[in-house]
């Protein structure tokens, strides 16, 4: 009996003790580190990433092939497959992501850039637009004007 009562404390009883404040402080510092540095590296990226990357007619097209297909497609539907108001499944979630892209393209098409601050498609979902308004400010649109202002005001040419 007496070699039983040297080894008893050796032995785990039969319920366990839960750890106290002291044993649980390392692990929550640990965990704090652990979270401070995510969001340190998650700062990071969110400076690098440009939202008005990728603004170029290849997305415009895609903006206008889910518009055919699918109107909004970010429009929710309810369990019978009509589109509510109330929360539901989206149309098409893939053209939902491309109409919110458009949407930021569009955004940042009109910002105002000055000095070099940002990088934007300033001629975004209006390239085709926009070179028909730049063939008339050539040199040669201007001399073909010149010219016939001033037949037109006597000049004789």
């Amino acid at each position: 009996s007496s070699s039983s009562s040297r080894h008893a404390p050796f032995c785990q009883s039969a319920e366990p003790t839960p750890p106290g404040p002291a044993a649980a402080a390392p692990a929550m510092k640990l965990a704090a580190a652990v979270v401070a540095v995510l969001v340190f590296r998650a700062s990071g990226l969110a400076a690098k990433q440009d939202p008005c990357a990728g603004c170029n007619e290849d997305l415009a097209v895609k903006y206008q092939a889910c518009a055919r297909d699918h109107g909004n497609p970010c429009a929710e539907r309810n369990e019978d497959g009509i589109v509510t108001d109330k929360p539901g499944e989206k149309k098409d979630v893939s053209c939902c992501l491309t109409k919110e892209k458009h949407d930021r393209c569009l955004q940042c098409a009109s910002m105002d850039c000055q000095y070099a601050t940002c990088h934007v498609n300033k001629r975004y979902y209006s390239e085709r637009e926009l070179v028909e308004d730049d063939k008339t400010k050539t040199k040669e649109a201007y001399q073909k004007f010149d010219d016939a202002a001033m037949k037109a005001a006597g000049w004789g040419l």
